[in-house]
């Protein structure tokens, strides 16, 4: 059995306690008369009898309003409800040069004038009779709410309205704390929220969070139900039925401005789900074609499949700003000024921080439909050489020999010059090319030969195209030859040129030729061949300089001397 504790109770009473005083400072402003919504002069103001709309009111009369009008008649026909004694039969209609006034001997209640009777588009006698008409039924029905049998009855009710509110009270306060009681202990157990190893919210902390929804639930049901408490039981008595009224129409007034304009949003909610669902099958097929024109299954004449996914992006950004335009008139609120700022400032802050970016973005299509690279290629972007990891509308990723990650704005690549090693790899195979320079003493054919033959005993160079060897230059003291053999492994290219200077040395010392210029210095001993031990024979000995006695330029050095 669930028991309401002291404590509960206490806060029950204190949500009492803000309820009524929400209703006191509510009926307060009530007294007030706050100024007219802009649509009641159209609607007219009502006059009130014991918070009860007998007629209305709508034009003006001289320099008095309609709504003091409509004021003044209510606290007249207040007074004849307050006043047993007087004959209502008596209130009659008379025709004056002014309207027809409805008087009660020489009390004037009301004038109906001409203005009156053209809003109505009725004559004036039928007006003022419907005026008296509903003059007399709203005093007599008002007065007999007076009537003790009246007040006894609406005491009655009023004192049910108290024990199903206390009853109801009692439900919310019970249940909730019920519902703590058992949905806490659960809560605590829960392994919480993770995201991958990251924990946002354990068990405590979500316990915690339900708590106090549910408390702050079950404050929010005790105020509802005490607001709508009190506004009932004013409603009960004459005295306190328009406070009453006034209370209840708080709540029943947004409610039904809701629901009212949720009614009339659907036709414009009706068009964007219509829309919003043609588009999204409409992407979906684009996205099927896409993919099915990448395998291969659907063929375009001039289409590569690189263009597949980047024009799909496009198509697809192009619908969804499509879309968002057909969608923008039926939005709620479209013409309001806070949406419109809203849209401008976005609109300030786009073209603001855009300019580099819509740059990126165009330098980023040309690029791809260029076809000048594409990922996984090796190339050479300015001074960085690398391999094509992502190119991305707004940049391209490069990764270096040396795992270094360059990332270069899309508008960069476009003004710079691109050397891409892959492309013809792929159909010819890349040419790699390196220089030896030689002197005249070696014969030409012989060191063609060692070239061809350290290029082909080098990894990844191809048999086929075989290599080649071409002189560049004939200089005074040598010769400078180059050396060309195909690869298909451009992203191998450092490694490849490594192997190939060392199986040139090699296959050079070998053969006994000297890789080197033969231009030497004043004070450098040029007898000793410059060739690793190991390619030496073993009694290997430089020559030495030789030297010959010149007898006539000694005698002529001796003449000279004094």
């Amino acid at each position: 059995m669930v028991r309401w504790g002291k404590r509960s109770f206490g806060r029950g009473v204190l949500a009492v306690l803000i309820a009524t005083s929400c209703f006191l400072a509510a009926a307060r402003l009530a007294a007030q008369a706050a100024s007219p919504e802009p649509d009641q002069a159209t609607q007219g103001y009502p006059v009130n009898v014991d918070g009860r709309e007998i007629l209305r009111i709508f034009e003006n009369v001289g320099s008095f309003s309609a709504q003091e009008r409509a004021q003044a008649v209510a606290n007249r026909l207040q007074a004849l409800v307050n006043d047993p004694t007087i004959d209502l039969d008596q209130i009659a209609a008379v025709d004056s040069p002014f309207g027809t006034s409805i008087e009660l001997r020489d009390n004037v209640l009301l004038v109906v004038t001409d203005n009156d009777a053209r809003h109505l588009q009725v004559s004036r006698s039928v007006v003022a009779s419907y005026y008296l008409k509903q003059i007399r039924e709203g005093i007599r029905a008002a007065r007999e709410q007076h009537s003790k049998k009246f007040l006894i009855w609406a005491g009655v009710k009023a004192l049910v309205t108290l024990l199903i509110y206390l009853l109801l009270l009692w439900i919310v306060i019970a249940g909730a704390r019920r519902l703590l009681l058992v949905v806490l202990p659960v809560a605590r157990q829960l392994d919480g929220i993770k995201i991958q190893k990251s924990q946002l919210l354990g068990g405590e902390r979500i316990a915690a969070l339900i708590g106090t929804l549910i408390r702050a639930a079950r404050v929010i049901l005790i105020v509802a139900l005490t607001w709508v408490f009190l506004g009932t039981e004013f409603n009960y008595f004459p005295w306190t039925r328009e406070h009453g009224k006034r209370l209840l129409g708080y709540i029943t007034t947004p409610v039904g401005f809701v629901i009212c304009g949720f009614l009339n949003y659907l036709p414009n909610l009706f068009y964007i789900i219509v829309i919003g669902a043609v588009m999204y099958y409409v992407l979906k097929f684009l996205r099927v074609l896409a993919r099915e024109i990448e395998r291969g299954n659907i063929r375009i004449p001039g289409f590569y499949p690189e263009w597949v996914f980047p024009t799909y992006k496009i198509v697809r950004f192009l619908l969804i700003a499509l879309t968002a335009v057909l969608i923008y008139p039926y939005l709620p609120g479209e013409n309001s000024p806070a949406f419109k700022g809203i849209g401008l400032f976005i609109g300030v802050l786009f073209s603001l921080g855009s300019t580099s970016a819509v740059a990126n973005v165009i330098a980023g299509i040309i690029i791809i439909y260029a076809r000048g690279f594409r990922a996984g290629d090796w190339v050479k972007i300015g001074d960085n050489t690398g391999e094509i990891t992502a190119l991305t509308m707004l940049a391209t990723h490069l990764q270096t020999i040396r795992n270094e990650e360059v990332i270069i704005p899309n508008s960069v690549v476009l003004s710079n010059y691109v050397t891409n090693y892959s492309m013809q790899a792929r159909i010819k195979g890349l040419i790699l090319h390196t220089s030896v320079t030689i002197g005249y003493e070696e014969p030409w054919r012989d060191v063609h030969e060692l070239l061809i033959q350290a290029a082909l005993k080098t990894k990844d160079i191809l048999r086929e195209p075989a290599p080649f060897v071409l002189q560049n230059a004939l200089q005074d003291s040598y010769v400078q030859y180059e050396i060309n053999a195909y690869t298909d492994q451009p992203k191998r290219m450092l490694y490849i040129y490594s192997d190939l200077h060392g199986n040139i040395q090699d296959c050079f010392f070998a053969a006994g030729v000297e890789i080197m210029s033969p231009i030497y210095s004043a004070l450098r001993d040029g007898n000793r061949t410059q060739m690793p031990k190991q390619f030496l024979p073993a009694d290997y000995s430089p020559r030495g300089f030789r030297i010959e006695k010149d007898d006539d330029a000694a005698a002529a050095a001796s003449a000279s001397k004094p």
